[in-house]
């Protein structure tokens, strides 16, 4: 039943082309099935003799080294014991072939069936199909191939044995087109550039040449035939498109002598072409609205072109763009660390492993800038700085990644996030997805406690809300004035309108204002990264090195922490994992127009610029 529903919503965005090919794809799957059923599911080639494959001879490198180094030594201690972290879980290599069909969340074990007949969608009685996958991306063998290279010659020793031992024990344990690990294409992309990486780094160190290099030519082969039948377009074009158009250019350029190898590639650079423009923005913000997802498809671009480069092959003048204005984004937007801020969905995916840095453009200058196609402008004092979103709900027609988080405030100081974005928690567990995704869950107002557009399902919205800048403005003094509205409750008969103040050095003033008529109920959220001392009508808000004060009026104020009825005041640090929080809240129950107040600033004690309030009184008039 949940399926039909699911059917019926992802029908409902389709056009009669898309529809077709929805029909094709079943059609392909069914036959796929059949021949299966037969025994005949495997790809029959007569070329998997390994000395054929270029890549797959001799001892020297064939891949381009990339900026990828292992500097933690716990994260060295849990890759030489078969293990690794999945948020906060610890999975563990077992020689036995069942480990990789388990379950790390339940324990339970995934059938090994044809893939297509197994229900993996939130809600199956197994757990969730993304913890499940990561073991199988492979890309801990990156890992130990690196560590193989690095390490003492005793550890490296251990390394590559342990590489060779998973990798050989995986393609045993995954007959082709058996068991979850073949449900998604971009699992397949993933785990193909990952294995080539992988056994690159060890192909001097290989204990059995002959039985790992057959392997790998079977994984190419079967990944990249399932990959081409199985692509991520039309609505499910997104993130998943980029890793599989990545996998097929790996196949491609890797291994011409294989029959289908210029297809492949062809495809692949098709792709990655067509999707530079539709999912990563003129400014360099991705369309799908997540900043993780970002990062992983820029660093699948980068993989691209450092393999074109290598192998001297022409470059479409798009790929080199695509990364470029990318990495100048992700430079704004991230701390000192490199680190994104958890705005819109993450499960905390690599393109390749979580030790490659490719890095990111110099970061933001002090004052305002703005993003204006993704949306988001960013206000810098020192170390200090205040983003705000006034961009869309994501990738249309899905939105799919993106969150109702029109006109949230987060703001960091240094490496802490005092106003934070809770991030995304799980995909498979119904209730926290619809909270975290959820407006309740940013710094923004809700009305009448809805959302500021539609859940239909846990990758589909509808009712997108349209966010706009309608005044930007930088002072001489150093002054920042920002008017941004949505129209998300519209159907409440509610416009909602945020400005942010800035006064140099440190001090915010964010005023809401509910244009509107009748009586609503209105909340406004602040999601705290640092725990309040409340001084009488104001909070701190301190870690080791800032204090910052911060002050609401518009309602009745209350601190919620870790609560489950209705929930609020979590967070999730990472994917599968949650902790409490405290957040304050602000509620106004009565008739409309309606504004609230909130004063930020750098000290314990919060003041109001003479000249903010000057302007806020001529926005009040302006918007009246």
């Amino acid at each position: 039943m949940a399926n039909l529903k699911w059917m019926v919503k992802r029908l409902r965005v389709m056009g009669p082309t898309e529809i077709a090919h929805r029909i094709g794809e079943q059609w392909t799957l069914k036959m796929m099935a059949a021949r299966y059923r037969m025994g005949r599911g495997g790809i029959v080639s007569s070329e998997r003799e390994f000395s054929r494959f270029e890549f797959c001879r001799g001892t020297a490198p064939k891949l381009p080294t990339l900026p990828i180094k292992i500097a933690d030594p716990e994260e060295i201690d849990r890759l030489l014991s078969g293990k690794i972290k999945i948020g906060d879980r610890l999975w563990q290599w077992r020689p036995e072939g069942a480990v990789w069909h388990e379950a790390p969340d339940t324990g339970k074990s995934w059938p090994r069936l044809f893939f297509g007949s197994i229900s993996y969608r939130p809600g199956n009685q197994y757990g969730d199909i993304r913890i499940a996958w990561e073991p199988s991306r492979l890309q801990q063998l990156v890992g130990l191939g690196l560590l193989s290279k690095e390490a003492s010659p005793e550890v490296g020793r251990k390394a590559a044995a342990l590489l060779e031992a998973q990798f050989l024990s995986w393609i045993e344990a995954n007959p082709f087109l058996t068991g979850i690990h073949y449900i998604s294409a971009m699992e397949c992309g993933l785990r193909l550039i990952a294995a080539c990486h992988a056994l690159d780094l060890v192909r001097d160190r290989l204990r059995d040449p002959e039985s790992v290099w057959s392997a790998l030519i079977r994984l190419i082969e079967e990944h990249a035939s399932l990959i081409e039948k199985r692509l991520s377009v039309h609505s499910s074009a997104g993130n998943h498109t980029l890793a599989e158009a990545a996998g097929l250019i790996y196949a491609g350029v890797l291994f011409p002598e294989m029959r289908g190898a210029d297809r492949w590639r062809g495809l692949g650079l098709s792709l990655l072409e067509k999707e530079a423009d539709h999912q990563i923005l003129p400014d360099g913000g991705g369309v799908e609205q997540a900043f993780h997802y970002l990062r992983f498809g820029v660093d699948l671009y980068q993989l691209a072109v450092a393999l074109l480069i290598h192998y001297e092959q022409p470059i479409p003048p798009a790929l080199r763009e695509v990364t470029q204005r990318g990495r100048r984004f992700l430079g704004a937007v991230a701390d000192t660390k490199g680190r994104v801020p958890s705005i819109g969905d993450s499960d905390d995916g690599h393109a390749l492993s979580p030790f490659l840095r490719f890095g990111s453009e110099e970061g933001i200058r002090e004052g305002l800038t703005s993003f204006n196609e993704a949306g988001y402008s960013l206000i810098r004092s020192g170390q200090a700085v205040l983003r705000f979103d006034h961009g869309s709900l994501g990738m249309p027609p899905l939105c799919g990644h993106g969150h109702a988080d029109a006109l949230s405030v987060t703001l960091r100081i240094g490496e802490n996030e005092f106003l934070i974005d809770p991030g995304t928690y799980s995909y498979a567990d119904l209730k926290w997805r619809a909270y975290f995704r959820g407006t309740a869950a940013h710094n923004t107002v809700v009305v009448d406690r809805q959302d500021q557009a539609v859940q239909e399902a846990p990758f589909i919205w509808s009712n997108p809300f349209d966010a706009k800048v309608v005044q930007r403005e930088a002072l001489d003094d150093g002054g920042i004035r920002l008017l941004a509205s949505h129209q998300g409750y519209a159907r409440c008969g509610v416009t909602h309108w945020r400005a942010v103040f800035f006064e140099p050095p440190g001090s915010w003033l964010i005023w809401d204002f509910l244009a509107g008529a009748g009586k609503h109920t209105l909340d406004l959220y602040w999601h705290l990264g640092v725990e309040p001392n409340r001084t009488g009508d104001f909070f701190l808000l301190s870690d080791s090195t800032q204090i910052v004060s911060l002050s609401a009026e518009g309602g009745a104020l209350s601190l919620h922490r870790g609560e489950t009825d209705p929930i609020l005041g979590w967070r999730a640090p990472v994917y599968g994992s949650k902790e409490p929080i405290t957040t304050i809240r602000v509620r106004h129950e009565g008739t409309l127009p309606h504004s609230f107040l909130t004063h930020i600033a750098l000290g314990p004690v919060p003041t109001t610029d003479h000249s903010m309030k000057e302007a806020l009184a001529a926005l009040k008039e302006w918007i009246s």
